[in-house]
């Protein structure tokens, strides 16, 4: 009956939706006009409806504000569906804190981060596979090429990575043709991708260390570039040869004393160091990381608290731990992990 007000808004009829409760008003209306439509027909009606069904119809409004720009590292991106390799990189990150305002800000909310982090690293066609703990977060991850520096450029512009990123982005320096990276990892004795996804996951820690508390991750001792770590390696050993050939000179000589050599630990599992460790250095010979502390209580249970101390391991997130677990819990003041 009015023609005229339909023809000049067609969609006069239609429930406006601005707010959630909008949104329970047209899902009962929908379930009504479902129930009052079928229950007019005879039941082998062939225009019965099979479900509640509604129309939603969009409406640009001209008062809404304008988008935000995109942000700058995303400014003049290549499309990374277009990269002919893949970059393979690793990092990881401790904010500072606990994730519980102590010290800091840390991780608040992972879950939010996590999905944040999805969010944000969508557009780079990212694949990997990422740990996010109110600590920090641990991420293996490959990114198309073409666009490697506008994500390195994302991940400083994050306040929870930036800065905190230990030794910045681990980025090897020879990417994959499509080719090769369809047959980089391996799934049983068969060759497959190393991603195919991107997994982002909470955990409780990103290296499970089985403390009774956070320690802060930012006093883990000094970072030793690799070419200073290779010259106390070199050092060492030059000081056990020395010690060595002198076994039978006299040993209250003073110039014969080997106790500024630095007692190098490999923090890593058992099956990692049977690979291969640094000259010198003492295996804790764990099967879990959690297993460490009582190791390193031991072997240092009659060394000075200046001894100097050189720890490694594999991607450095143990190190930092023990660093800090050095540090703080046992007084040890000269210690260094190995950045790489």
């Amino acid at each position: 009956d009015n023609d005229n007000d339909n023809d000049a808004d067609p969609f006069c009829d239609f429930v406006p939706i601005e707010n959630d409760e909008d949104v329970v008003t047209v899902f009962e209306k929908s379930v009504q006009y479902y129930n009052d439509h079928n229950t007019a027909l005879s039941e082998n009606a062939l225009n019965k409806l099979k479900r509640p069904s509604v129309l939603v119809h969009v409406r640009k409004d001209p008062n809404a504000p304008k988008p935000p720009p995109p942000p700058s590292y995303l400014e003049h991106m290549a499309d990374p569906n277009e990269s002919e390799t893949m970059t393979m990189l690793s990092f990881y990150s401790f904010p500072e804190g606990d994730g519980e305002g102590e010290g800091g800000n840390g991780i608040k909310d992972p879950e939010e981060f996590g999905l944040f982090l999805r969010k944000v690293w969508k557009p780079f066609g990212a694949l990997g596979r990422v740990y996010v703990a109110k600590e920090g977060v641990n991420a293996q991850m490959s990114i198309p090429t073409n666009v490697l520096d506008n994500f390195r450029q994302c991940c400083m512009q994050i306040p929870e990575l930036g800065k905190y990123m230990e030794n910045g982005i681990n980025i090897d320096p020879v990417p994959l043709t499509m080719e090769q990276f369809a047959v980089a990892g391996d799934m049983d004795g068969r060759p497959v991708p190393p991603f195919r996804n991107l997994h982002i996951r909470v955990r409780q820690q990103i290296v499970a260390d089985g403390l009774d508390k956070s320690l802060d991750w930012e006093n883990a001792g000094y970072d030793m570039p690799p070419l200073e770590w290779h010259q106390k390696l070199k050092e060492a050993r030059d000081a056990k040869n020395m010690g060595e050939s002198n076994q039978n000179a006299d040993k209250n000589d003073e110039s014969n004393t080997t106790n500024d050599a630095p007692i190098i630990f490999d923090c890593r599992n058992d099956y990692e160091t049977a690979v291969g460790k640094f000259e010198g250095a003492i295996p804790l010979n764990t099967t879990n990381f959690r297993d460490s502390w009582e190791v390193l209580e031991e072997q240092l249970k009659d060394a000075p608290k200046d001894a100097p101390i050189m720890t490694y391991c594999t991607g450095g997130i143990r190190c930092v731990k023990v660093g800090a677990y050095l540090t703080q819990e046992l007084g040890f003041t000269n210690v260094s992990n190995y950045t790489s």
